[in-house]
């Protein structure tokens, strides 16, 4: 889902990867908040990465280069 508030639209299907907090994405840890995942299906591609990396700024960048991103767990629906 989305990580502007209110948090309620979904911007792309993902892969789960890891929720390890010691997990790097662009060589930076993901941390405690942030869950590893690679996008699959973008349905919002403008939608801007919290955590954007050098040639990547949005989602349907990431989806494009097949990278995986950091994305908020909180911003996560099962």
């Amino acid at each position: 889902m989305t990580a502007k508030y209110p948090n309620e639209e979904h911007v792309a299907y993902a892969t789960f990867l890891s929720s390890n907090p010691r997990e790097k994405v662009g060589g930076v840890e993901i941390g405690n908040q942030f869950t590893k995942v690679v996008v699959n299906h973008p349905l919002q591609e403008n939608e801007e990465l919290v955590r954007p990396m050098k040639h990547c700024k949005t989602i349907g960048d990431v989806h494009a280069e097949g990278m995986s991103i950091a994305w908020p767990s909180i911003c996560l629906d099962a």
